[in-house]
């Protein structure tokens, strides 16, 4: 059991890859403006186009729709899965020692090199900025599926389109939380995806219930971890990016009322 602990750590958290990883604005991979103004761009045109016109859209046979959903929720399963484990070790790994408990919820104001956008940690939360990037093909599915139990709705298109904004924006500020946020919502999407994989295979989970309740737990969470965050920000010489955490708590209380409104309808 220690030797599988040891590999894993080593492949998730001390290979030089990850343990060497820093954000450089303009030259990592997604970092640039361009790249994360181009991504949500097309995505949003594509999406409008084909929803606009997806009466011209081939119709896929369902066997081939349903393989594509398959492989795509997997892939996005396993994914949250690893990062979950990953973004774990790696804060435990960076954390430290001293004043460890105000670190986990506010990211001290100053350039010391624990809180830079460097490190295992930021390395996840750098790879769960660009699964937001995959999960854009959530969407296309959607649209293809012509289902009608999962149709497409503006509270899937807002939040598509505004978490990989948040995400950069994050990671640009060290963004006090956003650990808490990545560790949280993979685990969600565990559930989630999990649940699409067997719907889409032909298994029919009796847990469906379960997914809105996970979700509905994530935005709990959340305002459960904040106040303690101000509280950091507000007796200490304050927390990294608490501006962008204001404009969270309003996109969070948005996607709360939508996400209610839409599952009571």
């Amino acid at each position: 059991m220690e030797d599988l602990y040891t590999n894993v750590h080593y492949w998730l958290v001390d290979h030089p890859t990850i343990s060497k990883f820093e954000w450089k604005q303009g030259h990592t991979f997604g970092s640039s403006l361009c790249f994360l103004t181009l991504s949500i761009s097309i995505y949003l045109f594509i999406t409008l186009l084909s929803f606009r016109f997806s009466s011209l859209l081939p119709t896929l046979p369902i066997t081939i729709l349903h393989r594509i959903t398959a492989v795509h929720s997997l892939i996005l399963c396993l994914v949250s899965l690893i990062m979950i484990v990953g973004c774990s070790l790696a804060v435990l790994n960076q954390m430290p020692r001293h004043d460890w408990r105000r670190w986990v919820f506010c990211f001290p104001v100053d350039n010391n090199s624990i809180t830079l956008p460097s490190g295992p940690m930021f390395f996840w939360i750098h790879f769960y900025y660009l699964s937001k990037i995959l999960e854009f093909i959530d969407t296309i599915l959607i649209i293809l599926s012509r289902s009608r139990s999962r149709r497409l709705s503006f509270l899937h298109v807002y939040h598509h389109t505004m978490v990989p904004l948040l995400c950069y924006l994050g990671i640009y500020t060290r963004q006090s939380l956003i650990h808490i946020i990545v560790i949280i919502n993979a685990s969600v999407h565990v559930v989630m995806y999990a649940y699409y994989f067997l719907c889409a295979i032909g298994k029919k989970p009796w847990w469906k219930k379960l997914v809105t309740d996970c979700q509905i737990i994530q935005f709990i969470l959340g305002f459960i971890c904040s106040p303690i965050m101000l509280y950091y920000h507000f007796t200490t010489e304050g927390c990294c990016g608490f501006g962008l955490w204001c404009v969270d708590i309003v996109f969070n209380t948005s996607l709360l009322l939508l996400f209610l409104d839409f599952y009571s309808n």
